[in-house]
């Protein structure tokens, strides 16, 4: 492998595993997509440090994305609706798509083709996009009164790693507290089965981890009862 293809490699893996998150148990990835909203509980086989391992797309870093509260969690004081979130980061959707075009199009092209002015104009604009991306973002929490604190990190992370920057949206998104638990956002879907099922298997998994003396053992009862009750009236 030769080095420039070595380099885009590189990048690809960088931005790949940026691609993962980690939920606890009962809570939801909630992304936007074309036709609406999908929810993803994680793998059932893959976990760590007892957390499940969720993968975004990688073809939509364009899309928010927003992690739901755990199970029995209580919103926070910061915590927002996910249209709210949506209202935040949508904006930047057009940035975002720019951006993965600088990084996986213009930058490899010209590395190839043009390595030299074309390359460094190239390389120019993207710190200058993910300069802007990161401003924006700031500016947009504040409007919205979302603390901000969280994109300082990020926000070097962008600028030191440029792959990272393409998933700018959804890592400050799944950043923001979010007021809906995954029940709650199961009833945005137009598709629930499968949203229902996974998280039924969830309080199913939890269920034998917990005491019976225990008060989450008749919440997380009663919530699996409502689960299957909802999924049997969905069969009719």
């Amino acid at each position: 492998m030769t080095g420039e293809a070595a380099l885009i490699a590189l990048a690809a893996a960088i931005y790949l595993f940026d691609c993962v998150v980690l939920l606890e148990r009962g809570q939801a990835l909630i992304e936007a997509r074309w036709r609406g909203l999908a929810l993803s509980f994680g793998s059932r086989h893959y976990q760590i440090s007892g957390k499940a391992v969720a993968l975004m797309n990688p073809l939509g870093p364009f899309f928010f994305a927003v992690r739901s509260l755990p199970l029995f969690s209580a919103p926070v004081k910061e915590s927002v609706r996910v249209s709210r979130a949506a209202a935040v980061l949508a904006p930047l959707a057009w940035l975002v798509f720019l951006q993965l075009l600088i990084l996986f199009v213009a930058l490899p092209y010209c590395l190839y083709r043009a390595p030299g002015w074309p390359f460094f104009i190239a390389l120019v604009l993207a710190y200058l996009n993910a300069t802007v991306m990161l401003a924006w973002l700031v500016l947009r929490f504040r409007k919205f009164s979302i603390p901000a604190r969280p994109l300082a990190s990020l926000g070097f992370g962008w600028i030191v790693c440029l792959p990272l920057s393409v998933n700018c949206l959804r890592a400050a998104g799944v950043g923001i507290p979010i007021a809906v638990d995954a029940t709650r956002a199961i009833q945005l879907l137009a598709e629930k089965e499968t949203a229902r099922s996974d998280l039924a298997a969830q309080v199913a998994e939890a269920l034998h981890e917990v005491d019976e003396t225990d008060e989450r053992h008749a919440r997380l009862a009663a919530l699996g009862r409502e689960l299957g009750a909802e999924a049997g009236h969905g069969r009719l």
